[in-house]
């Protein structure tokens, strides 16, 4: 039977309808029409504006009277989810409150609790208010006199903050707790995390290590922007700056950490998506929660489009990346390089963090600079009136290295199996149902990624050097005489004073050679090269 108002406007449209107009005359014959009224299905007269005309006769081309019904009003209620799935997203909003209806949508789907692109946020957010469990907390930010900022280009201004973590239990001390802190680097133009890590407080170097590893692994910033803290304004940080030729640091005004936004607004992200999600995580190391940090920070936050630029933050850093510039290996590693000054006993002996080194005997008890990487203490090198004189090795067996708790994955290796409905513990309570940050670990290590951590990277260091060292050798061993070749000896000369550049090397032995027969004791070829090197080193 056909709708009373469909025939009525078929009515007020027929004429249009039947004359077909013509291209120029079809809005002249729409206005006409719309001036005129026409009876309604009740006897009241109504009128149409021409645009209302127009879109009834397209619904009446397309399909007859039926496009001219009235819509089917829409049935209240929630119908694109299961009452299982509804139950479902509620459970894991009661879980974590903190989680938005994005990061609920993606935990539902990683953990394959619903199928991909069934639920919307429009949904799952009436799904939600129906259980008063979509409040939104105030929130209350200072605006007046800030104004909007933002680098021009990758590197050109990185931003760090200390964020106050999960507490820990103390692998010193059984059955107490501490606190773990994260520190991170931001960049401002792309806002991608270039890292960060957590550490317990009065752990060195915490700051350090975390700068190191972003500037080895995204290169150099222009400038630096920091808080106020101690451990940004200290000597060995504005250090760090000057050797590697960064424009002095930037630090906000006194009481006025707003200018610090993006870093401030990377914090509060990181609190609701990722320090919630620990409450499901069950993890109780430091390695475990850096572990995780990295797998959100990497596989999450810099792959998702953010809400301010628009685009996901490692392909904004990566558009521009042929402007970015990278610090000399070298130039790094002694600029991160701590001091500490010693003055040996009178056999050269002294001790540093429990472990004592020897230095030659002509330094005892004269007091000397120690250079060396807090991160690894199996090498030290030893200056003397601004010159280095000696590379040492522990004297004593003995720990040389900083301990670190063993690691422990998070207990989660893989993803919870899809539910049906939340699950409850004995005491009624709603039980963990998703644990997402176990789920990103297991996926980050299905992808057999590793994240070095600042010990392989003295590792790797350390084999580059074994690499050049055992160049020279070859250099040394091709050239002198087989009778006088000292392979222990010149080994430990090269790493007490090198590294040298093997074809330098080769030009040095050959004029030697010319001048010494080839059976000279290694000795002097040693000290000869140490001594023309140190000299075109200082020049």
């Amino acid at each position: 039977m056909d709708s009373p108002w469909a025939l009525a406007r078929y009515q007020a449209i027929a004429a249009y309808i039947a004359l077909v107009p013509k291209r120029g005359e079809r809005r002249n014959l729409l206005e006409q029409l719309a001036a005129r009224s026409w009876p309604g299905p009740d006897g009241e007269p109504f009128t149409a504006s021409a645009e209302t005309l127009r879109v009834w006769a397209r619904r009446y081309r397309n399909g007859g009277l039926e496009g001219l019904r009235d819509a089917t009003p829409a049935v209240p209620g929630i119908h694109a989810l299961t009452e299982d799935e509804i139950a479902m997203f509620c459970a894991l909003k009661r879980e974590v409150p903190a989680r938005s209806l994005d990061r609920l949508i993606q935990i539902a789907e990683d953990l394959q609790l619903i199928a991909a692109g069934k639920a919307r946020r429009s949904t799952v957010h009436r799904a939600l208010r129906a259980e008063d469990l979509s409040a939104r907390r105030p929130t209350v930010r200072a605006h007046d006199d800030l104004d909007r900022f933002e680098a021009g280009f990758p590197n050109e201004l990185w931003q760090s903050d200390m964020l106050e973590g999960p507490l820990l239990p103390d692998p010193a001390k059984k059955g107490s707790f501490r606190r773990a802190w994260l520190y991170t680097f931001l960049d401002d133009h792309s806002r991608m995390c270039l890292h960060g890590r957590f550490s317990f407080k009065g752990d060195l170097p915490a700051l350090e290590l975390v700068f190191r590893r972003s500037l080895q692994k995204y290169g150099k910033p222009v400038r630096v922007y920091y808080d106020n803290g101690a451990v940004y304004r200290s000597g060995h940080m504005r250090h760090i700056v000057a050797s590697l030729g960064i424009h002095g640091i930037v630090f906000t005004k006194v009481r006025r950490p707003m200018g610090h936004g993006k870093i401030e607004a990377f914090n509060r992200l990181i609190t609701s998506a990722f320090l919630a999600e620990l409450a499901t995580a069950h993890i109780t190391t430091l390695d475990g929660l850096n572990e995780a940090w990295l797998a959100w920070s990497d596989g999450v936050y810099n792959v998702s489009v953010h809400g301010e630029t628009g685009e996901r933050p490692r392909d904004r850093w990566r558009r521009r990346i042929a402007q970015v510039g990278f610090a000399d290996e070298d130039k790094l590693r002694n600029a991160f390089l701590w001091t500490e000054t010693r003055t040996p006993d009178k056999a050269g002996v002294f001790s540093l963090f429990g472990t004592e080194y020897q230095v030659g005997p002509k330094f005892a008890k004269k007091k000397v600079e120690l250079r060396y990487d807090p991160e690894s203490l199996t090498q030290i090198e030893v200056w003397f009136e601004d010159r280095r004189v000696d590379r040492v090795t522990p004297f004593v067996v003995g720990r040389h290295r900083r301990p670190h708790p063993t690691s422990t994955p998070v207990e989660t290796a893989t993803p919870p199996k899809p539910m049906t409905k939340p699950s409850t513990g004995p005491d009624g309570k709603s039980r963990p149902v998703a644990n997402w940050l176990g789920h990103l670990v297991s996926v980050r290590r299905s992808k057999n990624f590793i994240e070095p951590t600042p010990q392989m990277l003295v590792e790797d260091a350390a084999r580059h050097r074994a690499e050049a060292d055992a160049a020279v050798f070859d250099v040394i061993a091709a050239r002198v005489d087989p009778a006088v070749l000292d392979p222990a000896l010149i080994r430990a000369f090269l790493s007490r004073f090198g590294p040298w550049e093997p074809l330098r090397v080769a030009e040095l032995v050959d004029a030697f050679l010319t001048l010494h027969p080839p059976d000279s004791h290694v000795q002097v070829l040693l000290d000869t090269l140490h001594t023309q090197l140190a000299k075109e080193a200082k020049s």
